[in-house]
């Protein structure tokens, strides 16, 4: 490596090189490119640095100890970075982390909005009120009709899940390229209760989704579809429950559903995982229409309808 450097090859060049020569045996391309960074600072031996002693017992109660006093300052830590500081090796701070301390290296996955002590006080209260009604009243989840908006696209990239195969052990994993979502999109307002769904609405393109629009929505497409569907709820009293979105919280469209004697569920702020449309109806949709293309707004349409 050190002789391709001096011939002032690049670390691509000098990796296939070394391959030509060496086959399976030669060095990888991250270590040819951390040998070139190094040349480049000025290094001039290809000798290993000599280590501080011998390195201490990776097992011993007091590396353990160690280990996990320096995962206490930063869990963030690298195996590497760990090794470092403990003075033994990646492999064993490893081995540490995972047999003594029973500690796996978990992502972080994106929510909403990281709620404060109060919102999340507001939220615990507002669901054991939701709970301690249904033990009450045997009507109460038939009588609610949930709704919310989403985007439909023309078309979606399956998952990773969904795009799995069965291989033998040996074989290499499938790949699959990273696409994007399409232009062409049509949203859908849908609501739905115990038994199904009620309406299912596609907003003509072009068209804002304001707070006039979701009443007229609500007015003239809902409450016909509940009369002809689920009459019985119109007599017991629809329980609507949709988020906080602005368009749904109007002085207006609260005016007017209190006019018919509807009653709006309480709804925790930046709750998704409490919609049963965000958390059961569009995942469930969207998950049948993943990797199926569409042309026209008509056909993304009628799959949904479908």
């Amino acid at each position: 490596m050190k002789f391709l450097f001096l011939q002032g090859k690049r670390p691509p060049e000098m990796h296939r090189e070394l391959e030509g020569v060496f086959k399976d045996n030669a060095p990888s391309e991250q270590t040819v490119r951390k040998w070139f960074r190094l040349f480049q600072e000025g290094r001039t031996s290809v000798e290993d640095n000599e280590r501080s002693g011998r390195p201490l017992e990776a097992s011993s109660p007091e590396v353990v100890q160690q280990v996990e006093m320096l995962l206490a300052e930063d869990r963030r830590q690298t195996c590497k970075d760990l090794a470092e500081r403990a003075n033994i090796s990646a492999g064993s701070i490893h081995t540490i982390l995972q047999r003594d301390l029973d500690k796996q290296k978990k992502f972080s996955k994106w929510v909403p909005k990281l709620l404060t002590e109060e919102q999340r006080n507001v939220r615990a209260t507002i669901s054991r009120s939701h709970f301690r009604r249904n033990r009450r009243d045997s009507s109460f989840l038939e009588r609610i009709v949930a709704g919310d908006e989403t985007w439909v696209y023309s078309w979606d990239p399956e998952t990773k899940a969904q795009s799995a195969e069965w291989r033998s052990p040996g074989s290499p994993r499938p790949q699959k390229a990273i696409r994007k979502q399409t232009s062409l999109k049509v949203m859908h307002i849908m609501f739905f209760d115990v038994h199904g769904v009620i309406l299912n609405w596609a907003v003509p393109p072009g068209t804002r989704v304001n707070g006039p629009y979701y009443q007229w929505v609500i007015r003239e497409k809902l409450r016909p579809a509940i009369r002809r569907k689920r009459r019985q709820l119109l007599e017991n009293g629809v329980i609507l429950l949709h988020d906080n979105a602005p368009v749904h919280v109007t002085r207006s469209l609260l005016d007017m559903l209190d006019a018919w004697d509807w009653e709006v569920l309480q709804h925790p702020p930046y709750s998704p995982d409490l919609s049963p449309c965000d958390f059961f109806l569009f995942p469930q949709l969207k998950k049948k229409l993943r990797g199926i293309r569409f042309d026209t707004a008509n056909e993304i349409e009628h799959a949904v309808k479908e």
